[in-house]
């Protein structure tokens, strides 16, 4: 029996002013985070380890990484060959070398699992010593998962062509 569907959704990013951390122009994207079961993720890191992070999705990235990022998210593109991909990194790049949540996303069927969440800042994650005890694993259904991503990714597109 699969265990418990968690569901992810976007939100608007948690941002005093919306000016985002390290930005050099003081742009004002539309920052956006990830929820899962209705709460930040950011958040629920935040209060197991406190990392210095944001969403590549709410960076000050240029649209062709941040949908990199997604397309990672969805299974395509390049990531690592053990199935880590970046869920949150610093605000000016997407490289675990300078430090990044990074989680296991993988398939099981038709859905998509996240779990073996860790700060990582070199080629591997050590578990026992960078990771998030507590944080997931998040199984999600697989045609939902797929529809909140393409849905940024939509958005995005139609923005960037306006």
């Amino acid at each position: 029996m699969r265990g418990a569907y968690t569901t992810l959704d976007l939100a608007p990013a948690d941002r005093a002013d919306g000016v985002l951390p390290g930005s050099p122009t003081g742009h004002r994207p539309d920052p956006l985070d990830l929820v899962v079961d209705g709460r930040p993720l950011l958040r629920l890191l935040d209060e197991v380890d406190g990392a210095d992070t944001v969403s590549p999705l709410a960076s000050d990235l240029p649209p062709v990484l941040r949908a990199d990022h997604v397309e990672r998210l969805l299974g395509e593109g390049h990531g690592a060959g053990d199935g880590r991909r970046v869920i949150y990194s610093c605000p000016d790049c997407d490289d675990p070398g300078c430090g990044a949540v990074t989680a296991h996303v993988g398939r099981d069927g038709d859905d998509v699992v996240w779990r073996d969440f860790a700060w990582q800042t070199g080629p591997t994650a050590d578990l026992a010593r960078e990771g998030y005890p507590g944080v997931g694993p998040y199984r999600f259904h697989g045609a939902a998962y797929r529809s909140v991503l393409l849905r940024l990714l939509d958005a995005r597109a139609c923005r960037s062509v306006a």
